[in-house]
């Protein structure tokens, strides 16, 4: 024939059928090419250790026969190492680390912590610990300490155990702690003879909370989440509410679902009030649709809010929104928030005053509002001085009747500060000296005469008050008000000088830090109290923000961790910074 002839075995059948290669041989095939210096070996390891812990993979992942053909595709020179040599590295990394924060720590006059606990998926109870200090270039600095499963009860004198030992391990100074209001953890404090700071996130939720269980307002709640829920369990009627959002809303409001509420969040409440007032004309539409079956129309005209519900469910909110605010900014971490306290106190009160305009059910929830401020936001020494510190609320014309009793204080926490260079050493790591006191320069117009004489600051000029570049706008009108004053015939000539100073134009674009740093030779003394009071959280968030990596960390699928594997993923990841 012609092909026989003519094309003889080029359509011959091969005898071999292609066969789509498996992955294993690909990565027996992908040989290594030259030798990896041990240079390059360790950075990527480096790199390796500080992706397990960054996205809080597990440490198996070095076994995963995807991730080693991953690797070999990126650099088939590299040697993968095993899971024992990455948590060897890793506790290597923590040691490093912790020598690292210690020295900075060393540096710091003054330290303060916060302190909570969180129960991981296997029931084991654990306790966090942070620092919180303002270092020599008066920056906040703050870290995680460590991470404990605390065995036993959680008694006082197991908590006090416990802190000791973390002071013991970090060779700290006794700090000032914040901490939640649990009884147990205030009388661990009182056992360890520790000055303590109620969480001001917690005072705030307990207000909060305790205001909107008025049996008006529970009323309403349990219709949003009745209605809520409604919505949650069905995914017709959630079909239907998107439908509905088309025809009466622009884009941005369109798939909007509803939000339910959460016990163990306040905040949660005011944004499920919120999203109903934003979805009230759809749910309205919606509940008298003739299409709806019976049994859902019925339960729908039950739990949407009727007009006079609406009305008290606005005002709820416009009173709650100085509430979210306060809370937004107390459990900042990032900058000092102590200073901020009074202020916020002060705002959240005129908040709640009393209008003609209130209804029945609003003046009753003010009231409430305001009976529990009055019992959990107390005067505190620690709040006053924080805000005495801060030159620009440091008149306190917005607790005038403190006054005094902060001045008098102040000269009694002056008295006992000792003044020592705590700059780093540049000669090897030598301890620092004791640097005699330095000489407090003149102001312009003030002239010494030979009995060492003060001008008389009596009188100061009027001045418009400034706030700080990192105080809010919403507090703009507390602490903006008045004008600079003088504390007369106070003996101490430092405190003299800082409360009858005033800020300068400028110094509005300052933060409270910036400006310390700008005059801590003018107030030397000060300045070491400055650093003690505004490092102190006002809030103990920076512990309780480790409850959720915790989830994470000891997941379904890694329960079995060990608790001192879960500290090391804990504190690595958090303290990154110093990596």
């Amino acid at each position: 024939m012609h092909i026989d002839s003519d094309h003889g075995g080029e359509f011959e059948p091969k005898s071999k059928s292609k066969v789509q290669p498996c992955l294993d041989n690909f990565v027996k095939s992908n040989k290594p090419v030259g030798k990896i210096s041990a240079e390059r070996q360790l950075t990527i390891d480096d790199a390796l250790n500080k992706l397990i812990i960054g996205k809080v993979l597990p440490v198996s992942i070095v076994d995963n026969i995807y991730f080693k053909a991953f690797v070999g595709l990126l650099d088939p020179r590299y040697q993968i190492p095993s899971t024992p040599t990455v948590i060897k590295r890793l506790e290597e990394k923590k040691s490093k680390v912790e020598d690292k924060l210690k020295s900075q720590m060393k540096l710091a006059t003054d330290i303060a912590i916060t302190h909570d606990g969180w129960t991981s998926l296997n029931t084991e109870s654990y306790y966090t610990t942070t620092v919180h200090f303002i270092d020599k270039n008066w920056c906040l600095q703050s870290a995680v300490l460590g991470t404990i499963k605390l065995a036993g009860s959680h008694t006082a004198q197991n908590i006090a155990n416990e802190l000791k030992n973390t002071q013991d391990h970090w060779s700290l100074p006794v700090p000032t702690a914040t901490s939640d209001n649990a009884a147990n953890e205030q009388k661990g404090y009182e056992i360890l003879g520790w000055n303590r700071f109620g969480c001001y996130g917690h005072r705030i939720n307990l207000v909060v909370k305790n205001s909107l269980s008025l049996p008006e307002v529970s009323r309403v709640l349990g219709k949003a989440r009745t209605l809520v829920a409604f919505f949650h369990k069905s995914s017709s009627m959630t079909s239907m509410l998107h439908e509905k959002q088309k025809l009466l809303f622009t884009d941005s409001k369109v798939g909007h679902r509803l939000l339910i509420d959460v016990s163990t969040r306040w905040n949660s409440t005011l944004y499920m009030l919120q999203r109903l007032l934003e979805q009230a004309p759809v749910l309205m539409a919606l509940a008298n649709d003739a299409s709806l079956p019976k049994q859902a129309s019925s339960t729908l005209k039950n739990s949407v809010f009727n007009f006079e519900e609406l009305t008290m469910v606005e005002h709820l909110v416009q009173i709650l929104l100085p509430f979210e605010k306060a809370t937004t900014i107390v459990c900042a971490d990032q900058h000092p928030t102590m200073h901020k306290v009074l202020p916020i106190v002060t705002k959240l009160f005129r908040s709640t005053e009393l209008s003609d305009d209130d209804s029945t059910v609003i003046k009753k929830i003010k009231q409430k509002m305001q009976a529990e401020m009055y019992k959990r936001t107390q005067s505190e020494d620690i709040s006053l001085m924080a805000c005495l510190l801060n030159p620009f609320t440091k008149g306190l014309d917005f607790v005038s009747e403190e006054r005094e009793r902060a001045h008098a204080l102040l000269r009694g926490l002056v008295s006992g500060v000792t003044l020592v260079k705590m700059e780093a050493p540049d000669d090897g790591g030598k301890k620092p000296d004791v640097a005699p006191l330095p000489l407090l320069p003149q102001f312009p117009g003030e002239e010494e005469d030979e009995n060492n004489s003060v001008e008389d600051l009596s009188q100061p000029t009027a001045a418009k008050k400034m706030k700080s570049a990192d105080t809010d706008d919403w507090l703009e009108d507390v602490v903006c008000t008045g004008e600079s004053m003088d504390l007369g015939n106070a003996s101490e000539h430092e405190i003299e000088r800082y409360i009858g100073c005033q800020t300068e134009e400028i110094d509005h674009n300052l933060t409270v830090l910036e400006w310390w740093k700008k005059n801590s030779a003018l107030f030397p003394r000060l300045s070491v109290l400055a650093k003690k009071f505004l490092a102190i959280p006002a809030s103990s968030v920076s512990s309780e923000r480790v409850f959720s990596l915790g989830g994470q960390i000891v997941s379904k699928k890694r329960c079995r961790l060990s608790h001192n594997n879960v500290d090391i993923f804990i504190f690595l990841n958090k303290n990154l910074k110093y990596w």
